[in-house]
C-alpha cells in the first residue's frame, strides 16, 4: 500500500483531489495514511486523465 504525501479529499463523485482543491467536500487521507488500491487506481486513472489542477493564488500576509 501506499501513503498520502499530502491530505487528500473526496468529491462529489467520488473523486480524490488535493488539499486546497475548490471540488474537495470530505477529507479522504490525512498525511500517512495508507491509500485503499482502489483509490490508488483512482487517482493514476485522474492524473492521467488529465483534471485541471488548483490553480487558485495562495492568501498573502497581511502586514
Amino acid at each position: 500500500m501506499t501513503r498520502a504525501e499530502t491530505r487528500l479529499w473526496r468529491t462529489v463523485d467520488g473523486g480524490l483531489v488535493a488539499d486546497g482543491h475548490p471540488d474537495a467536500e470530505s477529507l479522504a487521507y490525512a498525511e500517512g495514511d495508507e491509500i485503499s488500491e482502489a483509490d490508488q487506481e483512482r487517482l493514476v486513472e485522474e492524473k492521467k486523465a488529465g483534471r485541471p489542477t488548483n490553480k487558485a493564488r495562495k492568501a498573502t500576509e497581511d502586514k
